[in-house]
Protein backbone atom coordinates (compact mmCIF):
# COMPACT_ATOMS: atom_id res chain seq x y z
CA UNK A 1 0.00 0.00 0.00
CA UNK A 2 2.83 2.23 0.73
CA UNK A 3 4.32 2.13 -2.38
CA UNK A 4 0.92 2.44 -4.07
CA UNK A 5 1.05 5.64 -2.24
CA UNK A 6 4.44 6.62 -3.58
CA UNK A 7 3.91 6.09 -6.98
CA UNK A 8 0.47 8.04 -7.35
CA UNK A 9 2.61 10.92 -5.00
CA UNK A 10 5.04 10.84 -7.81
CA UNK A 11 2.74 10.92 -10.91
CA UNK A 12 0.47 13.29 -8.92
CA UNK A 13 3.76 15.45 -8.51
CA UNK A 14 5.16 15.27 -12.48
CA UNK A 15 1.83 16.21 -13.56
CA UNK A 16 2.28 19.36 -10.71
CA UNK A 17 5.63 19.99 -12.69
CA UNK A 18 4.16 19.68 -15.80
CA UNK A 19 1.53 22.13 -15.47
CA UNK A 20 3.99 24.46 -13.23
CA UNK A 21 6.29 24.30 -16.51
CA UNK A 22 3.76 25.01 -19.00
CA UNK A 23 2.55 27.47 -17.48
CA UNK A 24 5.80 29.65 -16.08
CA UNK A 25 7.80 28.13 -18.85
CA UNK A 26 10.32 28.16 -16.20
CA UNK A 27 11.29 26.78 -12.52
CA UNK A 28 9.00 26.39 -9.38
CA UNK A 29 9.49 30.49 -8.33
CA UNK A 30 9.57 31.39 -4.35
CA UNK A 31 6.17 32.41 -4.81
CA UNK A 32 5.04 29.01 -6.06
CA UNK A 33 7.26 27.12 -3.56
CA UNK A 34 6.15 29.71 -0.77
CA UNK A 35 2.06 28.36 -1.82
CA UNK A 36 3.15 24.36 -1.81
CA UNK A 37 4.64 24.85 1.32
CA UNK A 38 1.06 25.71 2.89
CA UNK A 39 -0.94 22.77 1.31
CA UNK A 40 0.05 19.21 2.81
CA UNK A 41 -0.17 17.36 -0.75
CA UNK A 42 1.74 19.94 -2.78
CA UNK A 43 4.58 19.86 0.19
CA UNK A 44 5.38 16.23 -0.39
CA UNK A 45 5.72 16.89 -3.82
CA UNK A 46 7.89 19.92 -3.14
CA UNK A 47 10.28 17.45 -1.09
CA UNK A 48 10.50 15.35 -4.10
CA UNK A 49 11.14 18.74 -6.46
CA UNK A 50 14.09 19.92 -4.00
CA UNK A 51 15.11 16.86 -3.41
CA UNK A 52 16.10 16.20 -6.87
CA UNK A 53 17.21 19.76 -7.73
CA UNK A 54 19.68 18.54 -4.64
CA UNK A 55 20.70 15.99 -6.38
CA UNK A 56 21.05 17.77 -9.72
CA UNK A 57 23.71 20.58 -7.88
CA UNK A 58 25.65 17.73 -5.93
CA UNK A 59 25.97 15.88 -9.45
CA UNK A 60 27.17 19.01 -10.81
CA UNK A 61 29.58 19.45 -7.73
CA UNK A 62 30.58 16.03 -8.62
CA UNK A 63 31.38 17.17 -12.41
CA UNK A 64 32.97 20.21 -10.29
CA UNK A 65 35.14 17.90 -8.45
CA UNK A 66 36.99 15.65 -11.42
CA UNK A 67 37.31 18.07 -13.51
CA UNK A 68 39.32 20.40 -10.58
CA UNK A 69 36.82 22.67 -10.89
CA UNK A 70 35.50 24.80 -7.56
CA UNK A 71 32.93 22.61 -5.91
CA UNK A 72 29.09 25.09 -5.37
CA UNK A 73 29.16 23.47 -1.68
CA UNK A 74 30.92 21.33 0.82
CA UNK A 75 28.18 19.08 2.69
CA UNK A 76 29.97 16.56 5.40
CA UNK A 77 31.24 13.11 4.20
CA UNK A 78 27.61 11.48 3.59
CA UNK A 79 24.91 14.06 3.83
CA UNK A 80 21.75 12.79 1.99
CA UNK A 81 20.59 15.26 0.38
CA UNK A 82 16.83 14.87 1.16
CA UNK A 83 13.59 17.15 0.45
CA UNK A 84 13.44 18.10 4.25
CA UNK A 85 17.56 18.88 4.18
CA UNK A 86 16.87 21.02 1.19
CA UNK A 87 13.68 22.71 2.34
CA UNK A 88 15.20 23.42 5.63
CA UNK A 89 18.12 24.59 4.28
CA UNK A 90 15.56 26.88 1.89
CA UNK A 91 13.76 28.46 4.61
CA UNK A 92 16.17 28.95 6.64
CA UNK A 93 18.26 31.26 3.54
CA UNK A 94 15.50 32.70 2.29
CA UNK A 95 13.96 34.00 6.03
CA UNK A 96 17.73 35.42 6.25
CA UNK A 97 17.44 37.17 2.78
CA UNK A 98 15.30 39.06 0.17
CA UNK A 99 14.13 37.62 -2.73
CA UNK A 100 11.35 38.69 -5.88
CA UNK A 101 8.32 36.55 -6.11
CA UNK A 102 9.51 35.31 -9.29
CA UNK A 103 12.64 34.04 -8.14
CA UNK A 104 13.29 30.46 -9.12
CA UNK A 105 13.76 28.27 -6.51
CA UNK A 106 16.32 25.94 -7.79
CA UNK A 107 19.06 29.26 -8.25
CA UNK A 108 18.38 29.91 -4.30
CA UNK A 109 18.93 26.82 -3.73
CA UNK A 110 22.27 26.70 -5.09
CA UNK A 111 23.05 29.71 -2.81
CA UNK A 112 21.02 28.03 0.04
CA UNK A 113 23.53 25.15 -0.05
CA UNK A 114 26.90 27.14 -0.74
CA UNK A 115 25.68 29.42 2.47
CA UNK A 116 24.69 26.16 4.55
CA UNK A 117 27.90 24.37 3.58
CA UNK A 118 30.53 26.53 2.43
CA UNK A 119 33.89 25.43 1.04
Amino acid sequence: MKNIFRHLLSLSFLIMVTMVNTASASGLTLAQYREWNKDPIKKEMLNTYTAGMGQGITFANVYNKTQKIPMIFCPPNELPITGDLTNTVLAKFIAKNSFKSTDEISIILIFALKDAYPC
